[in-house]
């Protein structure tokens, strides 16, 4: 039993070596970092692997580490420039293994992981161009352009560091000296007073230029003024004659403008008069027109009723006419055949009526008395009486008067008495 469990200790013991044994050949590269392993299966140059981690194989198999971080150089040269003018120059360089396989497979055979080498590369290299290009460009061109310095050092030391898998991520040149201090104060009080000289012509010009303006500018304002002035005569000149000739025309428009205000006017007349022509239609002449038909035809009725009343009272009046006159006609026959003592009986006994009748007036009537004479009464009494018997006379033909006389003048020749005097018919 004791021989079974050491057996299989031995077993997991070997397991876990085993383990421990492949998961030590496992590489895998930093963020900063790349393998290149060679050996059996990854050719003549090897194979790059950043990012991701592979198996190497002891023994067969080979792997080397290429640090991709940036190194800063630090320049610092003494060169002559082209002038024989003695420079210092300090700049500052950062460069780093390119990031493609090509560039790492080229920097880590020279490089691996010890970034001072490519650090003292670097230096040297950028500092053998420094001096190069210096030696090609005059100490006064440096100082005014140092940009150009930087940019022909960079282009000329990219193909050399590419050359190595090394790229230049910046290059910059922080100073530039000459070795006694005293070139570059000459060169900078000339070019101070260059650039005074430079300014005070400038400013010469400037001012002359400014002058020349501002005589100008004072001409064209004089020229200016005198077309404003011409402009504002011949505005004003227009003016009065538009003036004069609105003065000439406005009589003219005025009138025009009445007469086209008379005739709207008389066109709001005729619509008003035609609005109230039709509104008195409307409201009064329909209304009338048919009230006079109305009326009309009520007077047509009454027309015709009052034809039939006519009509009818004429008929009546004609046979009333008729039979009163039969009455009369009958009367009068009566009457002719009665003597004269006969009408005169006939009269006299109407004659109390008749007298009745005249003296109605008189009974009416308010008299005072004045005195003892009754001679007016009796006067007015005759009067009427006489009137009365005129009147029975001209309406009936008997003279009741004549009649009286005849019949006392025949009692007068019978009894031998004198017959009475005729009354005054005046009275």
């Amino acid at each position: 039993m004791g021989a079974v469990i050491g057996a299989v200790v031995a077993i997991v013991v070997l397991l876990v070596l085993i383990v421990l044994l492949v998961l030590s050949r496992y590489r895998v590269p930093g963020a900063e970092e790349a393998f290149i392993v060679t050996g059996t299966g990854k050719g003549h140059e090897g194979k790059v692997y950043r990012g991701t981690g592979t198996f190497v194989l002891p023994v067969v198999q080979r792997a080397t580490r290429v640090q991709l971080s940036s190194v800063k150089a630090d320049l610092d040269t003494s060169t002559p420039a082209n002038d024989g003018i003695e420079l210092k120059v300090r700049g500052v360089a950062v460069v780093k293994v390119g990031d493609t396989p090509e560039a790492i497979l080229k920097a880590g055979p020279r490089f691996g992981d010890d970034l001072n080498r490519v650090k003292a590369l670097v230096t040297e290299q950028l500092s053998g161009e420094l001096r190069s290009i210096v030696g090609t460009m005059t100490a006064k061109s440096i100082l005014v352009d140092r940009q150009q310095l930087v940019d022909q050092v960079a282009r000329s030391i990219k193909e050399i560091l590419g050359n190595q898998g090394l790229i230049l991520d910046s290059f910059s040149i922080n100073d530039v000296q000459d070795s006694d201090g005293q070139y570059f104060s000459d060169l900078a009080a000339k070019e101070r007073s260059d650039q005074a000289a430079i300014a005070a012509r400038s400013r010469a010009v400037a001012h002359r230029v400014a002058e020349q303006s501002r005589i100008e500018n004072e001409q064209a304002i004089i020229e200016q003024q005198r077309e404003l002035d011409i402009e504002r005569e011949a505005a004003r000149q227009a003016t009065d004659r538009a003036a004069a000739e609105a003065d000439a025309v406005r009589p003219l428009v005025e009138a025009e403008r009445r007469r086209i205000q008379v005739e709207k006017d008389n066109e709001v007349a005729e619509q008003t008069a035609r609005l109230r022509d039709t509104q008195l239609d409307a409201e009064v002449r329909r209304p009338a027109e048919a009230e006079l038909y109305a009326a009309q035809q009520r007077a047509e009725a009454r027309k015709a009723e009052i034809i039939a009343e006519a009509a009818a009272k004429a008929e009546g009046i004609r046979i009333t006419g008729e039979a009163e006159a039969d009455a009369l006609e009958k009367r009068a026959e009566a009457l002719g055949k009665l003597d004269e003592v006969g009408q005169l009986e006939l009269v006299l006994s109407k004659l109390p009526d008749i007298v009745r009748a005249a003296s109605a007036p008189l009974a009416d009537a308010n008299i005072t008395l004045v005195g003892d004479s009754v001679s007016p009464v009796a006067k007015g009494a005759a009067s009427s009486l006489v009137s009365t018997m005129e009147l029975i006379r001209g309406a009936t033909g008997i003279d009741v008067a004549q009649m009286l006389s005849d019949l006392g003048t025949s009692d007068t020749d019978g009894s031998g008495r004198a017959a009475p005097a005729e009354p005054d018919r005046d009275h």
